[in-house]
């Protein structure tokens, strides 16, 4: 069986946040953001972010924005007040919609 983790970057320097990622023997990183280039910490911009993980850890990257929330979903938690619950719910409802299981294909899990 195949192990997922996941992690946010905020509130990390990039020293702890390159180290985390190493020590868990990390092989690819499924970057699932729905806005990879607007983060405020610039190590995790997708292309630094993709750039670092080759250069310094030899790890994959790869955006999958199909498992990102919508605009929409995103917006309403974000600005809007969505309950996590709710946030939760939706969310779920749309990666079902999607039908994400079916449409990455096993070798993006390694």
């Amino acid at each position: 069986m195949k192990k997922l983790f996941t992690m946010g970057f905020k509130e990390k320097t990039a020293e702890t946040f390159f180290d985390l990622i190493n020590n868990a023997g990390i092989k690819r990183l499924m970057d699932i953001r729905l806005h990879p280039n607007t983060q405020l910490a610039g190590f995790c911009k997708q292309n630094n972010l993709e750039y670092f993980l080759k250069e310094l850890l030899n790890i994959d990257y790869r955006h999958i924005p199909l498992m990102a929330p919508s605009k929409d979903i995103f917006n309403d938690y974000r600005n809007n007040g969505l309950e996590w619950k709710d946030y939760e719910r939706r969310f779920n409802i749309l990666i079902n919609q999607r039908k994400v299981e079916q449409l990455i294909e096993e070798n993006e899990i390694e």
